[in-house]
């Protein structure tokens, strides 16, 4: 959519005499290494060791500019044969083992060949033993440092992604910009059939959902582990994005609410719970048998027989058959063709009716996002009539009927887009309409409802939300052939890292400072659950989402008053606030675009008609 809202390291280093007799003390105690290699060690300064003295187990990482890597840190066991469609077995080396954690691991099966996009990575190397982490931190980080540690669920529709890829590399944001030192984990996320195929024998055995169940005993094992890499337990951000975020969402809605959560802050880039469409239905149950009948497991699809005959499928067998059902069903790259589904265990029923109930985790502060092209990828730009913009979301939203489309589309008269159509770029005023419509329906209004329901309900009154409105893909998506999609979905993401982006991004001064900006806001986020602070300094106004807590405000369906951040764009970053009914209320030219938008009664209308989307 058109841009229309137009280091510091740790003091502690290991430089002293005493310091390093207290390193070679720690060293000779904990491994088994004989006194060559630890001579040898003890020279390649470069290569960081951490000991954890409850478990004997020694983690050989590697450091880079500052940073300091733990790659491959298995946190449960291999997920293959009897494995397969099971709950994560949580792995431990025996005491005594040196963990070498210097190379990435394999990533979770997937399909393999060139990057989805320039700046992501070529998929190569894939395993079903891929439930490990990938930790980072400052170099020279006390080990009793008790630092806030954030934990990132990369994206890719439950279809694609790793920890490893390119796009999400963390050196910027624990080292180079931020004000405050972190520690920063990635959790490799199950992908495709492995992850979300269900029938009624796995939800029998409560055993659906494997891949959130997999993500939860990671932050477990945080919970558990993180403290010997310099990190506090009871200061655990956990970071999503898109659906990342949704997995968020529905970790927060799991068991109604009542088991916890391992993580004590949510930051929840363009998705919530929401984002996952269809969460009753037998979708996934169909593709699971649909997978199940072509790999030649051709019994009653809802068997225990069959989930034992898949569990004997080689892994490319299985890994290339789901992965080309979910490119027909979802073309191109198969998103959501398997996704979290209802289990009557870890989802007992529609999130939205649970956030009703206040069946949830509460006491999370709780910050979320959209970009403000989020929905530029779904429709194609020459599309010029009302069935098209319908088109380009009913793949996915299945169950809305005649009278909520017709509505949709009143809502979203194609004349409000006309400004936004550039001759160059070859789109139309429908295409922008389409991208409009796709991310509210995906992103902005799942936000929304969720931090307004989780505050009605006696979650937390602490949101915080932005707009991210810049991007640094500008010259790649022209380079693509794209320039329609500016500021679109992703955009967040290397702003968050506080990275430059590869493949000839836009890594000029000016965004190095909306890097600065945004992951400075995230990492003062996850030390206090305030963006604006960071250690004592207020600089920035980044006001609360919901800033209304009478019982009359919150005794509505709906929020009558919406206020966010706005990160970029040409009105410059800064807070706005968008209500029901505004116009003469309207003060800047951030609140003029806000207003424009129309959230307020666009997201009224959406989060009404949530048992349509399936939600």
């Amino acid at each position: 959519m058109e841009s229309h809202l137009s280091p510091r390291q740790h003091p502690f280093l290991f430089t002293s005499i005493s310091a390093l007799v207290v390193l070679t003390a720690m060293l000779f105690n904990s491994t088994s290494l004989s006194p060559v290699v630890l001579i040898s060690n003890l020279l390649n300064v470069s290569t960081p060791y951490v000991r954890n003295a409850r478990t004997g187990v020694s983690y050989r990482g590697k450091s880079t500019n500052g940073v300091e890597h733990f790659q491959n840190i298995f946190y449960a066991e291999d997920t293959s044969g009897f494995n397969r469609f099971a709950p994560p077995v949580l792995y431990t080396p025996p005491p005594g083992t040196i963990v070498d954690a210097t190379a990435a691991g394999a990533w979770c099966p997937q399909g393999l060949g060139g990057p989805p996009l320039p700046f992501t990575s070529l998929i190569t190397n894939v395993s079903e033993n891929c439930l490990s982490l990938r930790i980072s931190r400052s170099s020279g980080t006390n080990p009793s440092g008790k630092l806030p540690v954030l934990v990132f669920l990369h994206g890719g529709g439950d279809a694609l992604g790793s920890a490893s890829d390119i796009l999400y590399t963390p050196d910027g944001l624990v080292g180079k910009y931020v004000e405050s030192p972190v520690i920063d984990e990635y959790v490799l996320m199950v992908n495709q059939v492995f992850g979300y195929a269900t029938n009624e024998a796995l939800r029998a055995a409560r055993q659906g959902n494997v891949g959130l169940r997999d993500q939860r005993a990671a932050f477990d094992w945080i919970h558990d582990n993180i403290d010997t890499f310099g990190g506090d337990p009871g200061n655990v951000a956990a970071v999503g994005q898109s659906v990342g975020a949704m997995a968020i969402g529905l970790h927060l809605v799991s068991y109604s609410g009542t088991q916890g959560v391992p993580f004590q802050k949510a930051i929840m880039m363009s998705g919530a719970s929401g984002t996952n469409f269809n969460i009753m239905s037998n979708l996934v149950a169909d593709n699971t048998a649909t997978v199940a009948k072509s790999v030649g497991c051709t019994q009653d699809p809802d068997s225990q027989a069959t989930l034992d005959c898949l569990r004997r499928v080689p892994l490319k067998i299985l890994m290339d058959t789901s992965v080309k059902l979910a490119r027909q069903l979802r073309p191109p790259f198969g998103e959501l063709a398997f996704y979290p589904s209802y289990d009557n265990d870890y989802i007992v029923g529609r999130p939205s009716v649970l956030l009703r109930k206040g069946a949830f985790v509460k006491g999370i502060s709780i910050m979320g996002s959209w970009v403000t092209n989020d929905g530029a990828w779904y429709a194609q730009p020459t599309i010029s009539d009302d069935a098209s913009v319908l088109a380009s979301f009913q793949t996915f939203v299945l169950g809305l009927s005649q009278t909520s489309l017709q509505r949709l589309l009143s809502l979203y008269p194609v004349s409000n887009f006309d400004y936004l159509v550039r001759p160059h770029e070859g789109a139309t005023p429908d295409y922008y309409r389409a991208a409009q419509i796709n991310r509210d329906l995906w992103f902005t209004c799942p936000v929304i409802d969720f931090t307004w329901q989780y505050t009605r309900f006696g979650g937390d009154s602490n949101i915080r939300l932005y707009d991210m409105n810049q991007t640094k893909f500008g010259p790649i998506f022209q380079y693509m052939g794209v320039p329609q999609w500016r500021v679109s979905h992703l955009s967040d993401v290397p702003y968050l890292m506080n990275e430059d982006v590869a493949a000839g991004g836009d890594n000029s001064p000016n965004q190095q400072d909306l890097s600065a900006l945004l992951s400075g806001s995230v990492v003062a986020f996850a030390y206090s659950g305030d963006p604006t602070v960071s250690r004592g300094r207020t600089f920035k106004d980044w006001p609360v989402a919901y800033p209304d807590q009478s019982v009359q405000a919150l005794s509505k369906e709906y929020p009558q008053e919406v206020s966010l951040y706005v990160v970029g764009g040409s009105q410059g970053s800064g807070p706005a606030s968008v209500s029901s009914g505004t116009g003469s209320q309207v003060k800047s030219d951030r609140e003029k675009a806000l207003a424009w938008e129309n959230v307020i009664e666009r997201c009224g209308f959406i989060n009404s008609i949530l048992e349509e989307i399936g939600v």
